[in-house]
């Protein structure tokens, strides 16, 4: 079994990752890094409050104390479900939590892996991300950025992996919080391009497989990503692996 941390998981994919991770034989403990708590409470699930007293910082700089915290729990891997719209932020903003938090947790995660057990940061990207960042939206080029700094850094003792799933369609209980023109628009998408759209459960579960090790060979050789196709497969494995 895998203890692992989890960022983001208020949001439609972190929230689906939380549930998941909770349920899942294959997973000992999840780790929350959050500025609030999850509204759920589990045997498995600890929350520490980014930023905090003790933490004053938040995701702009962790921390060795925190990085200690992590491993005396025994964590293992990262499933890296934070972000934001780069509609609901100005450039900047959208930089540092896109880039900057996914870099500087990444730096301070790496001390967790070894050579026999290296640690593993799940990265939940995005279609259409560009590691050579030519392409024109400011997602593109931010999530490849990041993308290619996780590879580059990429060592015996640290891996990365980067989750390009397409339209995300959320749980019915995260619906909720969802935008009417944001939901309008996933429907529409579901009707018109379903092979280009995943439920947030199947992104999930996709994700705490890799988590707990097990997908790896599905990565892009080069640039170490999983599209939207090959991460519906991965949901498939899993249920498939939980039946037995």
């Amino acid at each position: 079994m895998t203890s692992i941390i989890l960022t983001g998981a208020t949001g439609t994919a972190g929230s689906a990752v939380l549930h998941t991770a909770l349920a899942s034989p294959l997973i000992s403990h999840v780790t929350v890094l959050a500025r609030r708590p999850p509204a759920i409470t589990h045997d498995k699930l600890e929350t520490i409050i980014l930023p905090s007293d003790e933490y004053p910082k938040g995701f702009d700089a962790i921390p060795d104390s925190l990085v200690e915290q992590l491993r005396k729990r025994g964590s293992s891997a990262v499933v890296w479900a934070l972000g934001v719209s780069q509609r609901d932020v100005d450039k900047e903003t959208y930089v540092k939590i896109t880039y900057d938090y996914t870099v500087e947790a990444a730096r301070a995660f790496q001390s967790l892996g070894t050579p026999d057990k290296p640690f593993r940061f799940v990265f939940v990207s995005g279609m259409g991300a560009d590691q050579t960042e030519k392409s024109y939206p400011i997602f593109a080029k931010i999530k490849g950025r990041a993308e290619k700094w996780l590879v580059e850094h990429e060592t015996e003792s640290f891996k990365a992996v980067n989750l390009r799933p397409g339209g995300i369609v959320p749980t019915a209980e995260h619906a909720k919080n969802v935008p009417f023109v944001q939901k309008a628009m996933i429907s529409a998408a579901g009707w018109l391009l379903p092979s280009r759209m995943i439920q947030s459960t199947d992104l999930a579960k996709a994700a705490v497989e890799l988590a707990a090790g097990n997908g790896w060979e599905a990565r892009d050789k080069a640039e170490h990503w999983i599209d939207n196709t090959a991460l519906n497969r991965l949901a498939k494995a899993y249920d498939e692996q939980i039946a037995h």
